[in-house]
């Protein structure tokens, strides 16, 4: 009776060990921001394209100051001027609820030039990948995983158990 158990539970090491890390991120939120005209522009969604809305954006320069703070509206979008005095990097911080947070580094040469529309094309390029839906590997995974931790608990349990007896 043991024998198919040990051999569902190290194939199930097997599959997790041979999947990518990055197939975990399946509720990753995403910041995304731009220099355009004198405004910052940001646009925060969760994978699988829903909106990240009325969560808090710290705008903080590389000391820690906070220099703006406000939240996003009810489409994950928020814009606002670049703040006056900035000497360095600014670093957004989204809060999108516990275990959900994302950082854009805007360096301070970018946030004294206008970016070119391939830079804005590039970076929109690279958002979009981010976003990606959970294909139907990373949703298998995760329920392997469920069922491998849960696997593991039980064995464990068991000769915790069977000691004491």
């Amino acid at each position: 009776m043991k024998k198919p158990f040990i051999f569902i539970l190290g194939f199930f090491i097997l599959i997790m060990a041979l999947m990518p890390v990055s197939q975990a991120f399946a509720h990753k939120v995403i910041l995304f921001a731009w220099v355009e005209n004198g405004m910052i522009h940001t646009e925060s969604s969760f994978a699988g394209e829903r909106k990240a809305r009325d969560c808090p954006i710290i705008v903080q320069d590389e000391t820690g100051r906070i220099v703006h703070e406000r939240k996003t509206d009810e489409e994950g979008l928020y814009s606002f001027k670049i703040p006056d005095g900035v000497e360095t990097d600014l670093i957004l911080t989204l809060k999108a609820g516990t275990g959900h947070q994302a950082e854009w580094r805007i360096p301070k040469d970018e946030l004294m030039k206008t970016p070119a529309k391939a830079d804005i094309d590039k970076s929109m390029q690279e958002k979009e990948k981010l976003e990606a839906d959970p294909s139907i590997l990373k949703i298998i995974s995760g329920i392997a995983l469920i069922f491998l931790l849960a696997g593991m608990g039980k064995l464990l349990f068991r000769k915790k158990k069977a000691t004491h007896d």
